[in-house]
């Protein structure tokens, strides 16, 4: 909690004043009854109406001003609220951006999802209601057991009796009620992870025709979620009716007593009135109201802590130290010796045995079929991951002597997935290079054949690209971010399937004028089709994690039966 509270400090006042206007609207309420037993005591039996109408118009105005202050309340609840949840929400994906992949893999997307959405939301929740629980629960039990004590002892002591009766039966609710949240918060996380998957690689599954194991995995996490949500329901919705019977029953007893002391003429001697007993029993509402709000808090409460713990997990995790490279490349030979690599949480290895040397000014193919490590490298060459056994160096220097700043200084990479941002097409070029000319950004757009796209919108750079590229085709998401990747100054260039979406022609010409401009620098350039590979200077054949033949096009064909299927598979008779 203690990581939760300085996000509450910023809404002192605010939550001063919702105490203040809970305490002016629930006082109102308390004394309310109080009037009506004035006026059933002094006004109705006597028939004076200038007494009746007084009271009632008091009463009246007091229900007004209850009504205000509890709207003004409400609005400013619902700003502290949005502002608690938007900064909470900023924190963690603050943190989440600092995260190194060790330690983001942890937790995993699905899960951040889930506790900056559901948790953040449900601890928002419990903020807003917080001041009114600790304000206005202990004015109405507080008050309405004095009032209804001086209204008449005998049933005050009924009230006595009946509200610990209360919190006993809340006790074996509330017990355990934890544990089927936490549960019900991991199959969130689970569904989410599911779900993401199955959007992701839906083509995938579709080929494979998997849909219905997909659809029996997330079926299975949703009914598992589904579970645990309603057991937790379930036995919080006894609450209501347990509260509700005791305190109805409390009622019933006490106008029974109530009727039977009225027929005792020294007790009415002694000032016990109808009114009395009718302010007695509008008490046993507050306090019913008031019964009602706590024991929902101890009911919510296993769930705040649930949430509250897994928002204070990933805001406590270990920030990745902040590297400032130098800007000093190193030269373009790579070497990697001996690397071997498994996931975290993972027993067997993805990546065994890699040896892989390329000499710069080289071109150089990772070449494999889904899930044969390309992907993995990828991210152990951009030190995204340590590797778990052997050293990669880069022009003679250590990955671990040089630092991750200093490997990405080195190192431009078009992911697998070309990714566009909401802005002009100038901006996200130049993510590439801040300091890139237009003139800079002109010619590598050249080179990526995206001249004819600049030319053919009269805003030329400034054209407007929206979130995730959704106005541009899938080739020219690709070739922007192969023109971000050429534009920045390194010693190697790395393309991760980056010309999967281009026809023949234009990944032909984009090559050509790329290998113009890139000469002398090393290029590696990770892909499924052969007819990509082949063109290398060197060839790297990877299967389940291994590196299972190298060479040019030519060598592999004789001595390497994967590549051999592989071009044969996809190139038929001209292999």
């Amino acid at each position: 909690m203690k990581k939760i509270l300085p996000f509450i400090k910023p809404y002192r006042k605010e939550l001063l004043l919702t105490a203040v206007l809970c305490v002016i609207s629930t006082l109102e309420g308390v004394f309310l009854p109080y009037l009506m037993s004035r006026i059933v005591d002094e006004g109705i039996p006597t028939g004076n109406m200038p007494l009746i109408w007084k009271y009632g118009g008091v009463m009246l105005g007091l229900a007004i001003c209850s009504m205000l202050c509890a709207l003004l309340n409400s609005a400013v609840n619902a700003k502290v609220s949005a502002g608690f949840s938007h900064d909470l929400t900023h924190s963690i994906f603050k943190k989440a951006s600092g995260l190194s992949f060790e330690t983001f893999s942890k937790i995993g997307t699905a899960g951040l999802l889930t506790r900056s959405t559901h948790d953040v939301s449900t601890i928002s929740d419990a903020s807003s209601m917080f001041v009114n629980v600790v304000v206005i629960v202990p004015i109405l039990m507080i008050g309405g057991a004095v009032f209804a004590a001086l209204s008449d002892r005998v049933l005050g002591l009924v009230l006595l009796i009946a509200i610990p009766v209360t919190f006993l039966i809340l006790l074996p609710i509330v017990k355990n009620l934890d544990r089927l949240w936490k549960l019900s918060d991991e199959y969130i996380d689970e569904q989410n992870r599911l779900m993401r998957e199955r959007l992701s690689g839906i083509r995938v599954i579709r080929a494979f025709d998997k849909e219905a194991h997909e659809h029996g995995r997330i079926a299975h996490a949703t009914e598992e979620m589904a579970k645990y949500i309603i057991r937790a329901n379930v036995r919080a919705g006894y609450v209501n009716p347990l509260c509700m019977l005791v305190l109805n029953l409390a009622t019933v007893g006490m106008l029974l007593i109530g009727a039977q002391r009225l027929q005792n003429p020294e007790l009415l001697q002694k000032g016990l009135t109808a009114g009395g007993i009718i302010a007695t029993v509008q008490y046993i509402a507050l306090i019913l109201n008031g019964v009602m709000m706590l024991s929902w808090t101890f009911v919510f409460l296993p769930h705040l802590k649930v949430c509250v713990n897994r928002v204070t997990e990933v805001l406590d995790l270990p920030d990745d130290p902040v590297e400032a490279g130098d800007g000093t490349l190193y030269g373009g030979d790579l070497t990697i010796k001996g690397v071997g690599f498994r996931y975290p949480d993972s027993e067997l290895l993805t990546l065994s045995d890699i040896d892989i040397e390329i000499k710069e000014g080289e071109t150089a193919a990772l070449i494999g079929g889904t899930g044969s490590g390309k992907s993995t490298l990828l991210k152990l060459l951009l030190a995204f991951y340590p590797p778990a056994d052997g050293e990669i160096a880069l022009g003679g220097h250590s990955y671990s002597e040089i630092g991750r700043a200093a490997v990405r200084d080195n190192v431009s990479a078009a992911l697998q997935k070309g990714m566009v941002f909401e802005g002009t097409l100038l901006d996200n070029v130049r993510m590439g290079w801040p300091k890139a000319s237009e003139e800079d950004v002109r010619r590598v757009l050249d080179i990526a054949q995206m001249t004819e796209f600049v030319e053919s919108h009269e805003e030329g750079l400034a054209y407007h690209l929206s979130q995730s590229g959704a106005n541009i085709s899938g080739g020219q998401k690709q070739r922007i971010s192969i023109a971000r990747t050429i534009l920045k100054p390194a010693s190697v260039y790395v393309f991760d399937d980056s010309f999967s979406a281009l026809d023949y022609l234009t990944e032909s010409k984009l090559r050509k004028a790329m290998n113009r401009y890139l000469n002398g620098k090393t290029q590696i350039i990770i892909t499924q089709r052969a007819a990509t590979a082949m063109r290398c200077d060197r060839i790297f054949v990877l299967e389940q994690g291994r590196v299972v033949g190298s060479g040019t096009h030519e060598a592999l064909l004789k001595t390497c039966s994967v590549y051999r299927e592989i071009v044969r598979s996809q190139l038929g008779g001209e292999a």
